[in-house]
């Protein structure tokens, strides 16, 4: 015979729950110890920084510290006169020994030039009345020094000049003769170029 009656059902009894307290205390021991180890790891991460930070500000102090004394000692480091004016005499050499190498270079393009048909002209003009000592070239100048057994020889010698390729256009500016003892008489012939046209123009 019974003597207890059971009045309630399983559906009014609570539902069980799976997540008792002690695993929830467990699960936030686990959390914390998470958070207290990552924190730690952080902490680390940090100081490490701050430490390179520091490492490298100091290093950038002493840089521009050492920045400081370069510029100062540049500034009061000036260039030496005597330095400076053997420079630009240095300079103002050879910008002279270059001119000149352009001007003698010129120069010898030029009597290169003028001498070789010079040359050649007055082999076809050749008289044996008249020898010459001396040749000189300077640009549309030609100068003649030499001698002549017979003062007629130099009219007619110039005439047959003028009939070269290399005196063509050119005048004699002056001619000078001198007679000395016991000498042939010598003379002295200056030929430019283009003066007869010149004259020609002052004419009109």
């Amino acid at each position: 015979m019974k003597l207890r009656v059971n009045l309630y059902s399983e559906s009014l009894f609570p539902a069980e729950v799976r997540l008792s307290f002690l695993r929830l205390n467990q699960v936030l021991v686990g959390l914390v110890l998470i958070l207290l180890l990552s924190s730690a790891l952080a902490y680390g991460f940090v100081s490490s920084l701050e430490s390179e930070k520091d490492e490298l500000q100091h290093a950038k102090a002493t840089l521009d510290e050492r920045k400081l004394e370069l510029e100062d000692e540049l500034a009061k480091r000036q260039p030496s006169p005597s330095l400076v004016a053997e420079v630009e005499l240095k300079a103002q050499q050879l910008e002279l020994k270059q001119m000149l190498i352009g001007k003698l270079s010129q120069q010898e393009a030029l009597t290169s030039f003028g001498y070789s048909p010079l040359m050649t002209d007055l082999a076809s003009v050749a008289d044996r009345s008249i020898w010459l000592n001396r040749i000189q070239v300077n640009e549309n100048r030609y100068i003649f020094e030499g001698y002549t057994s017979s003062p007629q020889s130099v009219p007619n010698w110039i005439d047959r000049l003028k009939t070269t390729t290399t005196l063509k256009g050119h005048a004699f500016a002056s001619m000078t003769m001198s007679l000395g003892e016991d000498k042939p008489l010598a003379f002295k012939l200056t030929s430019d170029a283009d003066t007869e046209s010149k004259a020609a123009e002052g004419r009109k």
